[in-house]
């Protein structure tokens, strides 16, 4: 196999090294390469390689002698990658750039390469050590760092050079190597690199159709763009500007002034613009500037321009979007029956708070009808166009409410969407947004709530763009948040900012009108037909305490036409509601006389609202907490062991927790009834 040796002074720089790497990637498997390092080579020895590749002229005289014939040295010619050039063609033009290698004959080589490569538009200076060259702020140089001034900001640094196609065809006529894989690798080589024979103008093709591209991506855009140099000669717009400012002239090359006045000109001359409006002939703008700047240096001042009226159709296709994605309200004041005075005073009530864009906290039981209040009040309002977005504080974990609520930039936190999340705040722009449950809302997030409500912007998780929102806020709560404000469970400034309207909901047990009014609205919702109730059933559903509200008649009323056959009787009602179960005196008395009565009730009534088929203590401690019943975990333990002995509860071993059986049912039930007695 053919050898070539790569001379250079000695190991410790990585020009060899790097120079053996560039022929192994077309000469691998042809032809052996290797370093020599003339400090580590013996002055006498001779070189006995098919190639001799050195880096200088002088070099080439250095080592003559040692080499039978000294035709096989070839000096290297040597180029950049196109990546460095197009940065070096971005200076602006004029500019005094310092040009800076190990040796004041590398550097002019340097210097006569950037020349013959087409770099004809700087005012190129080779480093001299002795001088200071204070006037300079920009430095290229192929990988010599050490040697660049350390006052100077800006460097290129090219890194070292690549071999040049034209030492690589000498190189391979010199050792005959026809090889076709050969001249394939050569060609991949080239395609980074910029040829010293064709220098830039053979990347001038590629560069035009890219141009082509981004004057066709420009003039998509429905967004005026404008780019002005530092004398304030146009460089470049695209259609959409034109149309905005109602000429067909072509502006590129032409003074700005020439073709515009007036307010627009005015504000044009600003140093920086952000969404300002304007007005020009017969169109709105928001207009907004950035200075452009090469290696720190101004080169020119972009601008962007938006019409008003198209960004309002934006809008109302975002919202149209919103809607068909549901972002609507389900139930309208037409969906809310009642017969009852109290009700319809809330109803009232509702319907005149629908008027303002003041928030509202509707304070009620859990299945009382606030989801319903909500939608409803947004149907009247005047966002009844715009998007409803219903959140429940309660039925997220807290790691994911802020990404919810807010949304989340790209790259945010594990698991995030590629390109990011808009959150329901955003979603909700100039619609309504019902925070549900909001007294579950996590203490650590209340102050961004809050600051969302105050300055109507908010901040999406990994971001720190502001972005303002126009929302209504309406809240809802089964909750004694006047309870958790003393136990520091809530923030009392996002109290205050929530309970500027508020809209109590009374419950069932309260509208003793509803409960025979609606089971029978029900009844014919479920059979299609009126049932009728007998006196017996009448007495025993308006004598139970209703805990769960709405909701719980509607269950008791599917239970009962199913069981019914022409007339609901009491044998038709839930047994719990009967109250068959024998008297709880004695249950009582137990839980009295252990002085757990009272938390023994709360527990029973959090259970009994819990999902699934069982609660562990863990998550019943945190219910509670929501609820504002602070205890331990271990006297829930000793309560729940009590309950269990009086089968209120059944308590299962391991993970099926504790369920409340139907007897408990039926004592929550006769307590309450006992508490209203």
């Amino acid at each position: 196999m053919k050898s070539i040796a790569i001379v250079t002074d000695n190991s410790t720089n990585s020009l060899g090294f790097f120079l053996r790497k560039n022929l192994e990637e077309v000469l691998s498997g042809y032809a052996g390469v290797r370093n020599l390092f003339l400090d580590e080579f013996p002055a006498e020895a001779d070189i006995p390689d098919d190639v001799v590749l050195v880096m200088t002229k002088e070099k080439a005289l250095d080592i003559k002698n040692r080499l039978r014939d000294a035709k096989r040295i070839i000096v290297a010619h040597r180029t950049i990658q196109k990546s460095e050039i197009y940065r070096i063609c971005s200076i602006p033009p004029n500019t005094r750039v310092l040009v800076v290698n190990d040796s004041t004959e590398t550097t002019l080589e340097m210097v006569s390469l950037l020349f013959r490569l087409g770099i004809d538009h700087l005012d190129l200076v080779p480093f001299d050590p002795k001088s200071d060259h204070v006037d300079i702020k920009i430095a290229i140089t192929p990988g010599e760092l050490i040697f660049v001034p350390k006052h100077i900001g800006s460097v290129i640094d090219t890194g070292h050079r690549y071999v040049d196609i034209s030492t690589f065809i000498q190189i391979i006529d010199m050792l005959v190597l026809a090889e076709r894989e050969v001249n394939e690798r050569l060609f991949r080589y080239s395609e980074n690199i910029i040829p010293l024979e064709s220098g830039i103008n053979s990347q001038y093709r590629q560069l035009y159709l890219k141009n082509l591209e981004l004057d066709s991506m420009l003039n998509l855009s429905h967004e005026g763009v404008l780019l002005v140099d530092n004398e304030g000669v146009v460089s470049l717009h695209n259609r959409a500007l034109l149309l905005m400012l109602e000429t067909e002239s072509d502006l590129v090359g032409k003074k700005l002034a020439d073709h515009v006045q007036g307010p627009l000109l005015s504000l044009l001359n600003q140093d920086r613009l952000d969404n300002d409006f304007v007005q020009h002939r017969n169109h709105s703008f928001i207009v907004s500037s950035r200075i452009l700047a090469q290696f720190g240096e101004k080169s020119g001042t972009y601008y962007n321009f938006r019409d008003i009226t198209y960004i309002r159709q934006l809008e109302q296709n975002l919202n149209r979007k919103l809607q068909e994605r549901g972002f609507v309200p389900k139930y309208s004041f037409a969906d809310i029956r009642t017969a009852s005075p109290a009700m319809q005073r809330s109803l009232a009530l509702a319907r005149k708070f629908a008027k303002s864009d003041l928030p509202v906290l509707i304070r009620g039981e859990s299945g009382t009808g606030k989801e319903l209040l909500a939608h409803a009040i947004h149907t009247v309002s005047d966002r009844v166009n715009r998007p409803f977005v219903a959140f429940n504080c309660a039925a997220m974990p807290e790691n994911l409410i802020e990404s919810e609520l807010f949304g989340y930039e790209a790259g945010s936190f594990t698991g995030a969407l590629k390109g990011g999340k808009i959150g329901l705040f955003e979603q909700a722009n100039n619609g309504t947004i019902f925070l549900d449950e909001i007294g579950d809302l996590p203490l650590t997030l209340q102050p961004k709530l809050l600051r969302a409500l105050q300055e109507r912007q908010v901040m999406r998780v990994g971001s720190q763009k502001i972005v303002a929102v126009n929302i209504r806020v309406i809240a809802a709560t089964n909750q004694d948040l006047e309870r958790k404000l003393r136990a520091g469970q809530f923030r009392e400034d996002l109290y205050y900012r929530l309970n500027v309207l508020p809209l109590p909901v009374p419950p069932l047990r309260e509208r003793q009108e509803d409960i025979l009014f609606l089971l029978r609205y029900f009844l014919k919702s479920d059979k299609g037909t009126d049932l009728r109730v007998s006196p017996g059933a009448e007495e025993a559903l308006l004598r139970y305490p209703w805990p769960g509200n709405i909701r719980e008649l509607m269950n008791a009323a599917s239970y009962s036409s199913f069981l019914a056959d022409g007339e609901i009787t009491p044998d038709c009602l839930p047994d719990y509601i009967l109250q068959r179960v024998r008297d709880f005196s004695e249950e009582a008395l137990a839980l009295a006389r252990s002085g757990m009565e009272d938390e023994a009730l709360e527990v029973l009534k959090v259970l009994a609202e819990l999902p699934g088929s069982g609660s562990g203590r863990a998550s019943l401690k945190e219910a509670l907490e929501r609820q504002g019943s602070i205890l331990p975990e271990g006297r829930i333990r000793r309560i729940l062991s009590l309950l269990n002995d009086l089968k209120l509860v059944e308590s299962g071993a391991g993970r099926k927790g504790s369920q409340v059986t139907s007897r408990g049912l039926a004592y929550i039930n006769w307590s309450l009834n006992r508490l209203l007695q």
